[in-house]
């Protein structure tokens, strides 16, 4: 397999007429164009082929849709892509960056996507801005950084940082010191409702957390 991915999506990449798939090949001969059984709808932005000596030369389009060997084919293609993406973003970053901006809301959709039937492999790839960072960052450096009384993983939605900076429950986030992440994509809040947690930290929006924010003082007030 030869796989590459355009820096930048075609303008029709959103849309119903976006044609997804791989070149495909048997023992270096021709077989069809756009195979969109070799790639998974979150990952349509792939292009390249692949070169099977397994495949018959002769096989109709009905026998491919079929075949065992071209579910063995997308399957180990898609474990690659996704360890690639992974040593990307944790070797380079500003390139992943690029990547996901162009990209980032496909993956979301592969997370929501069948109830969420593959949030467990594109749940690390997943990235947000949040209240302390300008920069993205993934699920577990989130985690990670979380302070030792921090129980839930907070989000805020809104259209920009600006807005959601001035939403009245942020004044005792900073207090706590906990950061917040920012969601400012259509498909966020659906995505983590289908997540549901990461690393058994339950996410939990801003604007359902004032209790988590006062301390027993302040409660009685």
């Amino acid at each position: 397999a030869l796989l590459f991915i355009p820096k930048k999506p075609p303008y029709d990449f959103y849309t119903e007429n976006y044609k997804k798939g791989l070149q495909l090949y048997s023992k270096s001969v021709f077989i069809e164009d756009k195979n969109k059984d070799l790639v998974p709808d979150y990952f349509k932005f792939l292009k390249g082929l692949v070169d099977s000596a397994d495949l018959s030369l002769n096989i109709s389009r009905e026998m491919l849709q079929h075949n065992r060997q071209l579910k063995k084919i997308a399957a180990h293609l898609e474990k690659k892509v996704i360890s690639e993406l992974e040593k990307m973003q944790k070797n380079d970053r500003k390139t992943y960056t690029e990547f996901y901006e162009a990209y980032g809301t496909i993956l979301k959709y592969g997370v929501y996507d069948q109830f969420g039937a593959n949030k467990d492999k594109l749940q690390d790839l997943i990235m947000f801005k949040t209240r302390k960072s300008d920069d993205y960052v993934s699920l577990k450096e989130y985690v990670e950084a979380m302070p030792e009384d921090q129980k839930h993983i907070y989000y805020a939605t809104g259209s920009n940082k600006a807005q959601i900076m001035n939403l009245p429950q942020m004044d005792g986030i900073k207090e706590k010191d906990y950061d917040v992440l920012l969601f400012t994509d259509d498909i966020d809040e659906f995505m983590v409702q289908v997540l549901n947690a990461y690393q058994e930290k339950p996410f939990k929006s801003l604007k359902q957390s004032e209790d988590d924010l006062l301390d027993d003082d302040k409660k009685k007030d």
